[in-house]
């Protein structure tokens, strides 16, 4: 594994010329490869390990690292400082990586916060608006301010226990202060992003340009559920004094950003509610603790990665035509280009958790634990399923039915923009015949 990771610091450095970004993005689909089929040898590696080792929950976070890096570099075409954007990627997919391999406490801290940092100097290298710094502002103050209670739990349990390993702590369950408990839980839930913290989610994804709203909504939101994943279990006593209040203001405010997504205009800030929408579902049932739910919520952290970064592409596809992210304009669509609407068809049924998409089965597992722990919550999970589908419904419809504005002069799209939405759509769809990956 850290010869995989040194060829791709390596990249970082050989890599000059534009034309090289298709050597880049096989070489990195290689490694994505070579792990899928030495599968068992790396989970058997983690018995050997120290400082970094993997698990079954970091295994499938780090393929779709790659995979969703991969098609980035493909995708990317005329931006500025082209060369310094592959060597900001190419850190971020390895801090990515150590940081879903990081056994040590501090060092999983560590890549937790150095990604947020290359994320905020992105937005604001690249960013697409004038408001760009303030967003990106929002991003880093958010995330930092509730980390620094996290930093400072770390401490207390080194320093109590003289543990700085996971495998170390999960040996036993620890009960700890239950005020630095909630504000260490603050510093995952703002990243998932929980509702009533997730403004800099939408101020982020509206400013970002669309390499980073991918990275964004696939990987970066994963971090923070993975993070829960790590620590709910090893604090369990204490996840069971504050779990009902977590699942009520989960469940509650998907079903308020659910209908606030029907209300909007804005393509982008629509799919950016959406995600909030589905981690809501995910943080809810992960606060059941059961092992089904975990298992749920880690075919959702997938199943979203991959549809909402398909969405946010689909989105720039229609912005660079129409220079707008407003369906009012972009309406029309399947007069002008049947082909694209066919691609927003498949990415918006996979948002709705159609069949056969990993979205489904997904939803399933976390629906089934949900309903199992509370029968009196059936009304609100209806509720927020046929809302879901409603509003994946809205953006369909709305971008590619209807009168198309004349005025506009667009243009078919190339044969990579769909190759990068099909790259997208095919593992959300076929995965469900492999679903031991998963386990």
């Amino acid at each position: 594994m850290m010869m995989i990771l040194y060829m791709l610091f390596s990249l970082i450095y050989i890599y000059n010329f534009y034309k090289y970004k298709y050597i880049l993005s096989n070489f990195i689909n290689l490694i994505l490869f070579y792990l899928i089929i030495n599968y068992d040898m790396f989970i058997e590696w983690n018995k050997y390990s120290f400082n970094f080792s993997l698990n079954n929950y970091s295994f499938m976070l780090i393929i779709l690292s790659l995979w969703i890096f991969s098609i980035i570099i493909i995708s990317l075409n005329s931006i500025n400082y082209y060369n310094l954007c592959i060597n900001f990627l190419m850190i971020l997919l390895v801090i990515l990586i150590l940081f879903f391999m990081s056994n040590n406490i501090l060092l999983f801290y560590f890549f937790f916060e150095i990604s947020l940092i290359l994320m905020f100097l992105m937005i604001i290298y690249w960013g697409m608006g004038e408001m760009r710094i303030l967003a990106s502002m929002y991003l880093l103050f958010y995330t930092l301010f509730f980390s620094l209670p996290f930093l400072l739990f770390l401490f207390l349990i080194i320093k109590s226990e003289n543990y700085i390993m996971f495998n170390m702590m999960e040996m036993k369950l620890y009960m700890c202060n239950k005020y630095l408990f909630v504000f260490m839980i603050l510093s995952f839930l703002v990243k998932i992003p929980i509702f009533s913290l997730h403004i800099w989610l939408l101020k982020a994804h509206v400013e970002a340009p669309v390499f980073c709203s991918m990275i964004l909504a696939s990987i970066m939101l994963k971090l923070g559920t993975y993070g829960l994943l790590r620590f709910i279990l090893i604090f369990y006593n204490n996840m069971m004094l504050i779990k009902i209040y977590v699942m009520i203001i989960s469940l509650i405010g998907g079903i308020i950003l659910s209908i606030l997504c029907l209300r909007q205009i804005d393509m982008k800030i629509l799919i950016a509610y959406s995600s909030v929408v589905h981690m809501s579902i995910l943080i809810s049932s992960l606060m059941t603790l059961k092992h089904l739910s975990l298992y749920g919520c880690y075919l959702m952290m997938i199943a979203h990665g991959l549809c909402s970064s398909g969405l946010f592409y689909m989105v720039n596809m229609c912005y660079k035509e129409t220079n707008s992210r407003l369906m009012i304009i972009n309406k029309g669509m399947m007069s002008i280009i049947p082909k694209m609407s066919l691609l927003w068809f498949l990415l918006c049924s996979s948002n709705m958790s159609a069949p056969l998409s990993l979205n489904l089965i997904s939803e399933i597992f976390i629906l089934m634990v949900l309903y199992n722990w509370c029968n009196y919550l059936l009304l609100l999970l209806m509720l927020i399923s046929f809302l879901s589908f409603i509003y994946s419904l809205y953006l369909f419809s709305y971008i590619n039915h209807g009168m198309m504005n004349f005025y506009l002069k667009i243009k078919n799209p190339k044969f990579l923009e769909f190759f990068v939405i099909i790259m997208h759509w095919l593992p959300l769809n076929f995965m469900f015949l492999n679903l031991d990956l998963f386990m």
